[in-house]
């Protein structure tokens, strides 16, 4: 695979609890979770207990563990709390959405500003109206008179039982914190409930085979010359939080042989002493929160805090991470292209020979059937300062 896909980009060039995925999502409001008289007559009327036995084809087990009895023909799905599943999905099912009712506003977010919409263009009117304040209305979910419901959160399992909905859970990081993997087992997941295999193959063999071409480049460097990372998972007036040990930024330090300095931090939320005293010599910033590089440059940061006597903010080595189908820090379909992003941003000298441009043109036709001009990628790799929790 990384000869197929990856050489052909060198010879031109001469190649989620998780912080930021398990925490990404709504909480469900338990006030709201008995339906009104009318809604319950109105539920029992589109789907009684009795028709919905007699419809149940099969059992399928969870992430959580829970067996899900589905309904013979799942023509409806609304997905709540977990951000990238709706992009998964749409890889998944090769571009047809027909079938989703409902989605988190910030997933409506990511793509009504990405490129997603360019590959799936109805997904922007998608409602998420049944999502306020990051909490989810089950009045309202169940208006969407949904077949069955995706979602994340062990805790809300219950909760969507007593509502009489059919849910089918989650994990970011099902397997650890490994975005790549994390693809695999949503889609695996995906091809149980809806008994059809994914549309679009490949995704995960190519990444590993990328993981193991950057593992052959990094593995040998001295210590001294691995270099310090710091990733921001969410930065607003009242916190910084960073990705230590537990979340994807475990994953992707330990990928690109890097230093995560915030592997021992407790709870992911720091002061700037802490940061002064990591001294990190790259930080790199998700899109799950809308500060960018120039506010740590300009010292412009929600809080206030003087960024300027930082390393990696002196060297001008601060980044934002992409967005192309998904956001490319959390679990996405492009989590292969977020690897060698990171790996060439952090060691630019180690892979000068891949052109990240093709690269990235090469596998949106492999995987999506996109043609991407030199617009499209950039539209990708610089993303828009309106990205975090909506």
């Amino acid at each position: 695979m990384i000869k197929k896909y990856i050489l052909p980009a060198v010879i031109t060039s001469s190649i989620i609890g998780l912080v930021g995925c398990s925490n990404e999502g709504e909480s469900v409001e338990k006030a709201n979770t008995t339906p009104s008289v009318e809604t319950q007559t109105q539920t029992e009327t589109t789907s009684p207990k009795s028709e919905k036995k007699e419809k149940i084809q099969r059992t399928i087990v969870d992430h959580f563990g829970n067996e899900v009895q589905l309904p013979e023909k799942i023509e409806k799905i609304a997905i709540v709390q977990l951000l990238p599943l709706p992009s998964v999905y749409a890889v998944y099912n090769g571009g047809d959405i027909s079938s989703l009712v409902g989605m988190p506003p910030s997933s409506l977010n990511a793509a009504e500003n990405s490129i997603l919409k360019k590959f799936v263009p109805e997904i922007v009117d998608v409602t998420s109206d049944f999502i306020k304040d990051n909490k989810v209305n089950i009045e309202e979910l169940l208006n969407l008179n949904p077949d069955v419901v995706l979602y994340s959160g062990a805790g809300n399992t219950d909760i969507f039982k007593e509502a009489g909905l059919t849910a089918v859970g989650f994990i970011p990081g099902f397997e650890g914190p490994n975005t790549i993997e994390d693809v695999g087992n949503w889609i695996q997941l995906l091809e149980d409930v809806f008994q059809q295999d994914s549309k679009t193959t490949g995704i995960v063999e190519y990444g590993r085979d990328l993981e193991k071409l950057v593992a052959e480049r990094v593995n040998n460097l001295p210590d001294k010359e691995r270099k310090k990372i710091m990733i921001i998972n969410s930065y607003n007036e009242t916190a910084l939080a960073v990705a230590g040990k537990g979340t994807f930024g475990e994953y992707w330090t330990n990928a690109i042989g890097a230093i995560n300095v915030a592997m021992d931090a407790s709870g992911n939320t720091i002061n700037m002493e802490q940061v002064y005293e990591w001294a990190p010599d790259k930080i790199f910033i998700s899109t799950l929160t809308d500060v960018m590089p120039h506010n740590l440059y300009e010292n412009t940061a929600p809080t206030g805090h003087n960024w300027s006597s930082v390393a990696a903010v002196k060297n001008k080595e601060v980044y934002k991470y992409p967005l192309g189908i998904h956001r490319w820090y959390p679990t996405s379909t492009d989590a292969p292209l977020s690897l060698l992003w990171l790996a060439k941003n952090t060691y630019p000298e180690l892979f000068e020979d891949i052109d990240l441009n093709t690269t990235i043109k090469e596998y949106y036709k492999e995987f999506y059937n996109m043609n991407l001009t030199d617009e499209d990628v950039d539209w990708i790799l610089t993303p828009a300062e309106n990205l975090g929790f909506k």
